[in-house]
């Protein structure tokens, strides 16, 4: 008996839209970027803004650093801490959250980090004829002859092709907009999501004045 073998072409890799440029989409881009996946990134704002404050980064998360080889000018840029503490206006302790377990678990430090240095390391990854600003998408599309690939026009006259699209434009994402249309035109739209958006919290985003180093000796270096 005689065994023949079939050597397969290897399919080529899909190509990837990704509206929005917030962190999931630059971090996604990273990923790509880093297994050699074609993808393009759309992004609506014309330039990037210094926006946000501050993110606490804890265990699992780190990993994905730590594959794009960027995890040690992560650390460079982020503090570790150990606990935090939430305190009423008169400097009254009200709870307190011990992190230790969740390095013990996972084997990474916690780390806080300003969500600008955050962005610019994850957009340092991509380069820059891959992202794409000032580019309002208008309508979605499957090709009539292709449906396997899925068209963009933005507001500008541009058209962009894919295999894959990814909505990472936030919680009024264009592409979600456009897929709704599109379903609540067939009927087959769930009646939910033709709801407004719950808002079940109010945050309060406020600013300190600088604070005293002699009196936060843990702010003048990293804690490691």
């Amino acid at each position: 008996m005689t065994a023949t073998t079939t050597k397969q072409t290897p399919l080529a890799p899909p190509t990837v839209l990704i509206v929005g440029a917030g962190l999931g989409g630059v971090m996604l881009g990273a990923l790509l970027e880093k297994v050699s996946t074609p993808y393009t990134i759309l992004k609506r704002a014309s330039t990037v803004k210094p926006l946000g404050a501050a993110l606490s980064i804890v265990g699992i998360l780190l990993v994905l650093f730590e594959r794009l080889q960027i995890l040690d000018e992560f650390v460079s840029l982020a503090k570790s801490y150990t606990q935090s503490t939430v305190e009423n206006e008169a400097g009254e302790m009200l709870s307190t959250t011990n992190y230790v377990p969740f390095q013990t678990l996972t084997g990474y430090r916690s780390y806080i980090i300003a969500r600008p240095a955050l962005y610019n390391l994850l957009l340092k990854q991509i380069p820059a004829h891959k992202i794409h600003f000032g580019k309002r998408v208008l309508t979605v599309s499957e090709d009539n002859d292709d449906e396997d690939k899925v068209h963009i026009q933005t507001a500008d006259g541009a058209t962009y092709q894919g295999d894959i699209l990814i909505g990472a434009d936030g919680a009024y994402s264009a592409v979600r907009q456009r897929l709704y249309e599109k379903l609540k035109a067939g009927g087959t739209l769930p009646k939910i999501d033709e709801e407004d958006l719950p808002f079940s919290c109010t945050c309060l985003v406020d600013q300190t004045e600088p604070l005293d180093l002699e009196e936060y000796p843990e702010l003048k270096v990293p804690k490691v």
